[in-house]
């Protein structure tokens, strides 16, 4: 499936199957907004790490809604943004999807750099990215070793003008099992409460990954853990870090 300059299109109720045949399962190949995808099922996208269920590398997107899906099996479920940082992903909500055995990430938004050219309609005010109820477990078919990857991963915002004041609220979701990686690795602006993360491994990790630990607030979760339950290091200066309230058995 290939968004080209699209808005406003709702893609509801298709089973997408890749074949393992290399191809991305919906991919974004110019700016895209409020695009909904709902209830569809992605499978045979899991040729290697680098195939993906749904991806918008390369173009700004904003205002999307992804819920309801099943992402088995896919070399990483979800990749929101681009490696060099110049595709903004910006206020989406991620809901009640249950993203299982993918090699790499089940979901990465990446870092952004400062947005130069902004297109027509996108927020440039403070939005939040919503992360929430979704299931991401990597107990099965996991890389480990220098491959290895987070279940969830999410970047910095902007390190200023436009976007740089939005954030995530990342609650309600279940993280089970990594073999090798930590369930949740995070930087930038960030809420993560209410969730519940059961691993052999490390549950909760945010430090700097291609940007800044800025304010991060880690409350009120359930970590069962065989390494370490929470960890937070590198937080920028003039920011503030505070974890409280968890129950952390690790």
């Amino acid at each position: 499936i290939r968004l080209s300059n699209a808005s406003y299109i709702v893609i509801r109720r298709l089973e997408v199957d890749g074949r393992d045949r290399g191809g991305a399962g919906l991919a974004t190949q110019g700016p895209s907004n409020n695009i909904t995808v709902e209830d569809c099922s992605f499978h045979g996208f899991g040729l290697d790490n680098q195939i993906v269920a749904i991806s918008t590398v390369g173009q700004p997107t904003w205002n999307w809604i992804v819920r309801r899906n099943l992402i088995v099996g896919a070399g990483t479920g979800m990749y929101f943004g681009n490696s060099t940082g110049d595709s903004p992903f910006v206020n989406g909500l991620i809901e009640h999807n249950v993203v299982r055995d993918c090699i790499g990430y089940c979901i990465q938004v990446k870092h952004q750099v400062v947005w130069d050219n902004v297109p027509v309609g996108m927020p440039t005010g403070k939005t939040t990215t919503i992360i929430r109820h979704n299931v991401f477990a990597k107990a099965g078919n996991s890389a480990t070793g220098a491959l290895a990857r987070p279940n969830l991963l999410v970047g910095d915002v902007p390190p200023s003008g436009a976007g740089s004041n939005n954030g995530f609220a990342i609650y309600g979701n279940f993280f089970h099992q990594n073999p090798t990686e930590s369930l949740f690795q995070g930087e930038g602006n960030i809420a993560f409460y209410a969730n519940l993360l059961v691993t052999g491994g490390t549950a909760i990790r945010v430090q700097t990954h291609n940007g800044a630990v800025r304010d991060v607030r880690i409350f009120h979760n359930t970590v069962v853990a065989g390494g370490t339950g929470i960890s937070v290091n590198g937080g920028a200066a003039g920011y503030t870090q505070r974890v409280l309230a968890n129950a952390v058995f690790a």
